[in-house]
C-alpha cells in the first residue's frame, strides 16, 4: 500500500514536519504527538474549503443578482424612457395638430380679408371714376349756370327793349305801311328788317326746344325769353316741330 505524505505544521513548536496519513507520528522537534493536529487541520482544510466553496458560490450569486438588477433596472429604465418619449411625441403631435388648425383658420381669415380688400379696392376704383364724372358734370353745370346767367340777363334786357317798344308803339299811335316798331328807331323799320326780326325766337326757362311764339305748348309766356335763332342752336336747343 502506497504511504501518503504530506507537509503539517506542528502546533506546538510551529515547525514544518512531514507526516504519514494514518500514523501515529510525534514531532521530531518538540515530541509531541501530531495525530490530534492532522485530523484537527483535516477538517479545518475541509470546512475551509467548504467556507471558500460558499463564499465562492455567494460571490457568483451576488454578481448574477446584481447583473439580473441591473438588467432589470436598465430595462424598466429603457421602458419608462420609451413611455415618457412617447408621451412627449404624442403631446407633440398634438401640438402641432392645434397650430396647424390655427395655422388654417388664420389662412381662411386672410383670404377673406384679401377678397375684402379687392372689393375695396374695386369700389374705390370705381368712386374715383365717379369722381372724375361728377367733377366733369360739375363744371359743365358751371358753364351752364354761367350761360343761363347771361341769358337771364339778356332776357332781361330784350324785356326792357320790348316794354320800350311798346310804349313807343302806344305814343306813335300804331304801325302802318308794314314797318315794325324796334327800340333805337323812330318807332318802325324797314320791310328789309322783318327778316331779321323773324331770326328771332322763343326759349324756355326748362325745356330743349326753340319756338317761334311764346306761349307754344306748355311753354309758359312769362318766363320765356327771346334771342337770335343761332343763339338758341349754339346753346343746344331744336326748333319745335309744332311751331316750325
Amino acid at each position: 500500500m502506497e504511504e501518503k505524505y504530506r507537509i503539517v505544521k506542528c502546533p506546538h513548536c510551529q515547525k514544518d514536519v512531514t507526516h504519514i496519513e494514518g500514523t501515529d507520528y510525534t514531532c521530531p522537534y518538540c515530541g509531541k504527538s501530531l495525530n490530534g493536529q492532522a485530523r484537527q487541520e483535516s477538517r479545518l482544510q475541509r470546512m475551509k474549503q467548504y467556507i471558500l466553496r460558499n463564499k465562492v458560490l455567494v460571490a457568483v450569486t451576488t454578481c448574477l443578482l446584481i447583473c439580473v438588477l441591473a438588467m432589470s433596472g436598465t430595462v424598466s429604465f429603457a421602458v419608462d424612457q420609451r413611455d415618457l418619449m412617447s408621451n412627449q411625441l404624442q403631446e407633440q403631435t398634438d401640438q402641432y395638430n392645434e397650430l396647424q388648425s390655427n395655422y388654417d383658420d388664420l389662412l381662411a381669415k386672410f383670404d377673406e380679408l384679401q377678397s375684402s380688400y379687392n372689393d375695396l379696392e374695386t369700389e374705390l376704383t370705381n368712386y374715383q371714376d365717379q369722381q372724375e364724372t361728377i367733377d366733369s358734370l360739375n363744371a359743365q353745370l358751371t358753364d351752364l349756370q354761367e350761360k343761363y346767367d347771361a341769358l337771364s340777363a339778356e332776357n332781361e334786357e330784350l324785356k326792357e327793349q320790348i316794354s320800350e317798344n311798346d310804349s313807343s308803339m302806344s305814343g306813335a299811335g300804331g304801325t302802318g305801311g308794314g314797318r315794325l316798331p324796334v327800340p333805337g328807331s323812330d318807332g318802325y323799320l324797314s320791310e328789309s328788317s322783318n327778316d331779321s326780326v323773324s331770326d328771332m325766337v322763343w326759349i324756355p326757362a326748362h325745356g330743349e326746344k326753340y319756338h317761334s311764339i311764346p306761349d307754344c305748348g306748355n311753354m309758359n309766356p312769362n318766363t320765356a325769353s327771346q334771342v337770335s335763332r343761332s343763339s338758341a342752336e349754339a346753346m343746344g336747343y331744336d326748333a319745335c316741330s309744332k311751331c316750325w
